[in-house]
């Protein structure tokens, strides 16, 4: 079947200000401070027709999250925000200028591309790049599933998307995706909770005064009673004597949960490798118990160290004790291989750096696997919001088969309270097992350490109903009077 793109419309969701702060770490652009999360959603709608003349709407989101996409210092927010929007503007028109395509897989790789080569003409990051490209990706995938009345998942194991990894990858010409992809869609995901560098770990740590007070747990030891935590993301600073010190302090609290499972991350803070890998080696020795429980640490070195081939022999060393996980540095398709070559085991899917380009390295792991070799994908995104970020990624993850995520949006934001009320109302009426209502407001639905979310199984990319549209902001408009230049 034909298709084409009819035309695509890009909006904003602002949020209120975050209810907590957060310290995103040594690297984070504008210092390790720590400040409220508060970043706007991006959003994409887009209409697709196929060859009988039906017709539909797909649609993306996702923070516009410039502190983490580019960390370079002396560019300031509103610069980043005007330098993405252009660029998202740019992948629109890129979409657009041959709106026929075949299928998604091959109008994607038509497009993916150019938008990361008018990233690199306009100075942006590779992961800034990566994120235009999603927004547009996953509308798409979102339109096409909706025509056909079926689920990405469905979609995807009846090979009715055009994936083909070998385009990409030469060496997956034989790997079939439908046979190496889960046999039904995973639906119950262990939440991991991110422990930021500053966040309070008990209540000696955050006196009265500072208290937010709406209700919600606001340290990791009251948050570990209310939701029955098991799994943990605890962000570390580069500074080995105050991490060890801090590490020790939270395995004091986590060390009451049942078969704790924690993942360390680094973002970007070494550019010592020797350093590092003396850290790695005290925690052992110092936090035996607590190192036991680690599943792997998570981007050690600057994105631009990474993939230098000159550090495999401390990287393979390292990862004798600990797998070693790339995030920042998965910016490009090659980024996995690249990397897996040097001595990494893991890279993170989030939908922002793309969901054909997580297929690919789903792929690449299963044929590493294939020859005996170790190769994973973790989940990670440290404040997806609802409705649309949220819901496609753990729909992504029910394809990718993974089993826990980090999740802090409800952490740091106060449940479905920046959607307009049609948004709500829709929200929670299509999807009961994913959101829970206390007192006045919904919430992510968390019981016993994990979010059931088989309702996300419907036609299209996680999204049952199409959204508010007029509740949001025209993002041109929106990025004129926000942030003029």
């Amino acid at each position: 079947m034909d298709y084409r793109i009819a035309r695509i419309e890009l909006y904003v969701r602002e949020t209120r200000p975050g209810r907590m702060t957060f310290s995103l770490g040594k690297h984070g652009g504008t210092g390790a401070a720590a400040k409220p999360l508060r970043s706007p959603l991006g959003h994409v709608r887009m209409i697709v027709r196929d060859s009988s003349g039906r017709e539909t709407f797909g649609c993306s989101g996702g923070r516009l999250s410039v502190r983490w996409f580019d960390k370079r210092p002396g560019r300031s927010k509103g610069r980043k925000l005007r330098e993405l929007v252009a660029l998202i503007q740019t992948a629109r028109d890129i979409y657009l200028h041959k709106p026929a395509f075949k299928s998604p897989f091959s109008k994607w790789h038509a497009c993916h591309e150019q938008i990361m080569h008018a990233g690199r003409t306009q100075g942006q990051e590779n992961l800034t790049s990566a994120f235009a490209s999603a927004l547009m990706e996953e509308a798409l995938l979102d339109a096409v599933c909706r025509l056909h009345g079926k689920s990405i998942f469905q979609m995807l194991k009846a090979d009715r998307l055009g994936f083909r990894p070998a385009v990409v990858h030469k060496e997956l010409a034989g790997l079939q995706f439908p046979r190496v992809m889960p046999n039904r869609p995973l639906t119950t995901f262990w939440i991991r909770h991110t422990i930021g560098l500053e966040d309070p770990l008990t209540a000696a740590d955050l006196p009265d005064s500072k208290r937010v007070r709406d209700g919600l747990p606001e340290t990791l030891d009251e948050y570990l009673t209310a939701d029955g935590l098991r799994y943990f993301k605890i962000k570390i600073s580069g500074d080995p004597p105050n991490d060890l010190k801090r590490l020790a302090n939270i395995w004091n609290v986590i060390e009451r949960a049942k078969l704790p499972v924690i993942t360390l991350d680094a973002n970007e803070a070494y550019s010592d490798l020797k350093e590092f890998a003396r850290f790695v080696e005290t925690f052992e020795s110092e936090l035996t118990g607590m190192f036991q429980h680690v599943e792997y640490i998570e981007q050690p070195l600057n994105r631009r160290l990474t993939l230098d081939p000159k550090t495999a022999k401390w990287i393979r060393n390292i990862g004798e004790r600990k797998p070693l996980l790339i995030d920042e540095a998965d910016a490009t398709l090659g980024a996995f291989k690249q990397a897996y070559a040097i001595g990494y085991r893991g890279t993170s899917h989030k939908n922002c750096k793309g969901f054909f380009k997580s297929l690919l390295n789903y792929s690449l792991a299963a044929y590493y696997a294939a020859d005996g070799k170790d190769a994973f994908l973790s989940a990670e995104d440290l404040q997806n919001l609802p409705v649309v970020p949220l819901q496609q990624d753990f729909t992504a993850l029910g394809v990718l088969g993974i089993e826990h995520c980090e999740r802090n949006g409800h952490h740091y934001n106060y449940g479905l309270s920046m959607l307009s009320p049609k948004d709500k109302a829709r929200a929670v009426r299509r999807h009961p097992d994913l959101y829970v209502k206390r007192k006045n407001e919904w919430f992510l639905n968390i019981r016993g350490g994990q979010v059931r979310c088989a309702s996300l199984q419907c036609p299209g990319f996680g999204i049952a109903d199409e959204p508010d549209w007029p509740s949001m902001t025209n993002m041109k408009a929106w990025i004129a009077r926000r942030y003029p230049a």
